[in-house]
């Protein structure tokens, strides 16, 4: 592919994906591929250096998606996270390799969390529903106070611990896509 096909594509795949600074990236290209050509390299192997545009282009939009999900006005969008890490697992499929395991791990912990924090609250209910049949089999009001507090404690439980996996499940997301954008960088940075 030469420069004049290689510059025509990247700007096609930049306007596909509403790449914002079209000509910078593009002039950002241009100078790649003076740089090779000062080195005596042809413009075939520049291009085949650079990546493809598809893929160029996609980084570009991710990388965009990834500055508006760390702007510090807007508030964290689980969609958005998931888009990103899907997008950037995408475009290095090394990374799927490399976080597949580590990945899988990390799931299950998070699984298991939220399992904890659902079982807290359905127990606390279950227990709460069950206080007017106490009521009427026992006697003492401490069998009743007994089922209200234990119930109470159990939907104190399933707040802190939902509470604490959503930091948890967002703080390890955000770890991911600074991960992962740290190799869309080396991906654009050819």
């Amino acid at each position: 592919m030469t420069q004049a096909e290689f510059l025509k594509s990247l700007r096609q795949e930049l306007e596909r994906s509403q790449v914002q600074n079209i000509s910078d990236i593009l002039a950002d290209y241009e100078e790649h591929f003076q740089h090779g050509l000062s080195k005596k390299k042809s413009e075939e192997e520049i291009a085949l250096g650079l990546g493809f545009p598809s893929t160029i282009a996609k980084a570009y939009k991710t990388e965009s998606l990834i500055n508006e999900i760390n702007h510090p006005d807007n508030g964290f969008q689980l969609g958005l996270a998931l888009n990103i890490v899907t997008r950037l697992l995408v475009i290095a499929p090394f990374n799927f390799i490399v976080l597949f395991i580590p990945g899988i791990i990390i799931f299950s912990l998070m699984t298991a969390g939220w399992s904890v924090a659902v079982a807290f609250l359905f127990s606390g209910i279950g227990i709460l529903s069950f206080v007017p049949s106490v009521a009427g089999l026992s006697e003492s009001i401490w069998s009743i106070v007994a089922a209200v507090t234990t119930s109470l404690g159990l939907l104190g439980m399933a707040c802190v611990t939902g509470m604490l996996m959503f930091l948890v499940s967002k703080y390890i997301l955000l770890a991911l896509i600074n991960y992962l954008q740290w190799n869309l960088k080396f991906i654009t940075q050819k």
